[in-house]
Protein backbone atom coordinates (compact mmCIF):
# COMPACT_ATOMS: atom_id res chain seq x y z
CA UNK A 1 0.00 0.00 0.00
CA UNK A 2 1.43 3.01 -0.73
CA UNK A 3 1.71 6.09 2.18
CA UNK A 4 0.88 9.46 0.68
CA UNK A 5 -0.03 12.76 2.99
CA UNK A 6 -1.98 15.51 1.88
CA UNK A 7 -1.00 19.14 3.16
CA UNK A 8 -1.98 22.38 2.58
CA UNK A 9 0.58 25.09 3.14
CA UNK A 10 1.27 29.03 3.03
CA UNK A 11 4.66 30.41 1.57
CA UNK A 12 5.99 30.14 5.02
CA UNK A 13 5.31 26.44 5.21
CA UNK A 14 2.35 27.30 8.16
CA UNK A 15 -0.40 24.36 8.23
CA UNK A 16 -2.24 25.10 11.33
CA UNK A 17 -3.81 27.58 13.91
CA UNK A 18 -5.38 26.52 17.23
CA UNK A 19 -5.81 23.09 16.15
CA UNK A 20 -7.22 24.00 12.48
CA UNK A 21 -6.32 25.53 9.82
CA UNK A 22 -5.74 29.39 8.99
CA UNK A 23 -7.95 29.49 6.21
CA UNK A 24 -10.82 28.81 4.81
CA UNK A 25 -10.85 27.70 0.79
CA UNK A 26 -13.72 25.83 -0.26
CA UNK A 27 -11.43 24.41 -3.52
CA UNK A 28 -9.04 23.09 -0.94
CA UNK A 29 -11.86 20.99 0.63
CA UNK A 30 -13.15 19.82 -2.37
CA UNK A 31 -9.64 18.74 -3.24
CA UNK A 32 -9.01 16.49 -0.33
CA UNK A 33 -12.33 15.06 -0.09
CA UNK A 34 -12.31 14.08 -4.12
CA UNK A 35 -8.39 12.83 -3.30
CA UNK A 36 -9.11 11.36 0.05
CA UNK A 37 -12.05 9.46 -0.81
CA UNK A 38 -12.44 5.75 -0.52
CA UNK A 39 -9.02 5.54 1.14
CA UNK A 40 -8.15 5.01 4.97
CA UNK A 41 -7.17 8.18 6.27
CA UNK A 42 -4.18 8.40 9.29
CA UNK A 43 -4.36 11.39 11.43
CA UNK A 44 -3.39 12.22 14.99
CA UNK A 45 -6.17 12.62 17.58
CA UNK A 46 -6.34 16.64 17.10
CA UNK A 47 -6.40 16.44 13.65
CA UNK A 48 -9.42 14.17 14.42
CA UNK A 49 -10.90 16.48 16.24
CA UNK A 50 -10.77 19.41 14.39
CA UNK A 51 -13.06 17.40 11.79
CA UNK A 52 -15.18 16.91 14.88
CA UNK A 53 -16.60 13.21 13.53
CA UNK A 54 -15.65 10.90 11.00
CA UNK A 55 -16.21 11.72 7.41
CA UNK A 56 -18.46 9.60 4.97
CA UNK A 57 -16.79 7.64 2.76
CA UNK A 58 -13.28 6.93 4.03
CA UNK A 59 -11.82 4.66 7.09
CA UNK A 60 -10.78 7.08 9.77
CA UNK A 61 -7.63 5.59 11.74
CA UNK A 62 -6.68 7.90 15.17
CA UNK A 63 -3.35 7.62 16.26
CA UNK A 64 -3.35 8.56 20.34
CA UNK A 65 -1.30 7.73 22.98
CA UNK A 66 -4.54 7.83 25.33
CA UNK A 67 -5.24 3.81 25.87
CA UNK A 68 -9.11 5.07 27.04
CA UNK A 69 -9.68 7.26 23.77
CA UNK A 70 -12.53 6.33 21.51
CA UNK A 71 -15.00 7.11 18.86
CA UNK A 72 -17.90 5.91 16.91
CA UNK A 73 -16.85 5.04 13.37
CA UNK A 74 -12.73 5.29 14.13
CA UNK A 75 -9.96 2.84 14.78
CA UNK A 76 -7.39 3.89 17.33
CA UNK A 77 -4.06 2.86 16.34
CA UNK A 78 -1.71 3.68 19.58
CA UNK A 79 1.42 3.93 17.35
CA UNK A 80 2.01 5.10 13.46
CA UNK A 81 3.28 1.81 12.67
CA UNK A 82 0.06 0.16 14.31
CA UNK A 83 -1.57 2.79 12.04
CA UNK A 84 -0.05 1.67 8.59
CA UNK A 85 -1.41 -2.15 9.72
CA UNK A 86 -4.45 -0.91 10.31
CA UNK A 87 -4.67 0.92 6.78
CA UNK A 88 -3.29 -1.98 4.67
CA UNK A 89 -6.42 -3.70 6.21
CA UNK A 90 -8.66 -1.78 3.84
CA UNK A 91 -9.18 -1.99 -0.03
CA UNK A 92 -7.02 0.33 -2.16
CA UNK A 93 -3.72 0.64 -2.86
CA UNK A 94 -2.91 4.31 -1.22
CA UNK A 95 -3.30 5.35 2.47
CA UNK A 96 -3.44 8.89 3.07
CA UNK A 97 -2.07 10.28 6.43
CA UNK A 98 -3.41 14.14 6.66
CA UNK A 99 -2.04 15.45 10.26
CA UNK A 100 -1.08 16.39 12.57
CA UNK A 101 2.67 17.94 12.11
CA UNK A 102 4.01 15.61 14.45
CA UNK A 103 2.67 12.61 12.82
CA UNK A 104 3.61 13.98 9.37
CA UNK A 105 6.86 14.51 10.36
CA UNK A 106 7.25 11.02 11.76
CA UNK A 107 5.34 9.72 8.04
CA UNK A 108 7.40 11.48 6.10
CA UNK A 109 10.00 9.00 5.64
CA UNK A 110 7.41 6.56 4.63
CA UNK A 111 5.97 9.01 2.28
CA UNK A 112 6.19 8.19 -1.14
CA UNK A 113 3.37 10.41 -2.92
CA UNK A 114 2.98 14.25 -1.31
CA UNK A 115 -0.31 15.82 -2.25
CA UNK A 116 0.29 19.60 -1.43
CA UNK A 117 -1.69 22.73 -1.64
CA UNK A 118 0.44 25.56 -1.62
CA UNK A 119 -1.31 29.15 -0.39
CA UNK A 120 0.52 31.76 -2.36
CA UNK A 121 0.02 33.91 0.86
CA UNK A 122 1.94 34.38 3.85
CA UNK A 123 -0.51 34.34 7.16
CA UNK A 124 0.07 36.61 10.06
CA UNK A 125 -1.80 34.15 12.57
CA UNK A 126 -0.77 30.20 13.05
CA UNK A 127 0.65 28.11 15.24
CA UNK A 128 1.68 25.13 13.44
CA UNK A 129 4.50 23.98 10.46
CA UNK A 130 5.41 21.81 8.30
CA UNK A 131 8.96 21.60 8.84
CA UNK A 132 9.90 18.15 7.91
CA UNK A 133 9.10 19.06 4.37
CA UNK A 134 12.10 20.16 1.91
CA UNK A 135 11.46 20.47 -1.86
CA UNK A 136 14.85 19.06 -2.49
CA UNK A 137 13.10 15.50 -1.88
CA UNK A 138 10.51 15.64 -4.39
CA UNK A 139 10.33 15.65 -7.92
CA UNK A 140 7.12 17.68 -9.62
CA UNK A 141 4.51 14.70 -10.97
CA UNK A 142 1.44 17.50 -11.82
CA UNK A 143 0.61 21.66 -11.22
CA UNK A 144 -2.43 22.66 -11.16
CA UNK A 145 -2.61 26.28 -10.59
CA UNK A 146 -5.52 27.99 -9.39
CA UNK A 147 -6.03 31.70 -9.67
CA UNK A 148 -7.81 34.04 -6.19
CA UNK A 149 -11.46 33.77 -7.94
CA UNK A 150 -11.01 29.94 -8.12
CA UNK A 151 -9.56 29.86 -4.59
CA UNK A 152 -11.22 31.44 -1.42
CA UNK A 153 -8.67 34.67 -2.59
CA UNK A 154 -5.75 33.00 -2.54
CA UNK A 155 -3.71 32.20 -5.32
CA UNK A 156 -3.07 28.04 -4.77
CA UNK A 157 -1.41 25.69 -6.44
CA UNK A 158 -1.99 22.19 -6.44
CA UNK A 159 0.90 19.90 -6.31
CA UNK A 160 1.59 16.26 -6.97
CA UNK A 161 4.86 15.48 -5.65
CA UNK A 162 6.37 11.74 -5.89
CA UNK A 163 9.83 11.23 -3.60
CA UNK A 164 13.60 10.87 -5.06
CA UNK A 165 15.01 7.97 -4.77
CA UNK A 166 17.93 7.74 -2.10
Amino acid sequence: MRVSMIMAMDNAKLIGKGGGMPWDISTDLQYFKRVTMGKPMIMGRVTFDSLGRPLPGRPHIVVTRDPDWQFDGVEVAHSLEKAFTAASNHEGDEVMVIGGASLCAAAMKNTERLYLTVIDHLFADGDTWLNSFDWDDWTKVSADVRDETEAGGYKCTYYVLERKPA
